[in-house]
């Protein structure tokens, strides 16, 4: 089954991040994609990748960084389980980067 596993078994937790924060929450999906949220000086920090295919990262206070975090989350899960064609590939990242911006 599918899911949502901690990135290196959660050795990269207190890590630095890409945006240079402190890593929070770190998360790959079945080999194929990854979600990580850091906390940064004056924001928090996610950022996503399905692996060789689209990197996007999105900044948020702290009353929203959470939700938008597992809203990410969640979307990439389904995606991931969904088979797609190279259309529908580029018309999920066209989306799902515009709704999270």
């Amino acid at each position: 089954m599918k899911k949502w596993l901690p990135y290196k078994d959660g050795s990269s937790i207190g890590g630095e991040g890409s945006e240079n924060g402190t890593i929070l929450y770190d998360e790959e999906f079945d080999g194929g994609c990854r979600i990580t949220m850091e906390k940064c000086p004056r924001y928090y920090a996610i950022t996503c990748s399905v692996y060789g295919s689209m990197v996007h990262t999105v900044f948020r206070g702290s009353d929203d960084a959470k939700d938008t975090y597992e809203a990410m989350k969640n979307e990439l899960g389904k995606f991931m389980c969904t088979a797609t064609t190279e259309t529908e590939e580029a018309e999920f990242y066209d989306c799902f980067c515009n709704k999270y911006v």
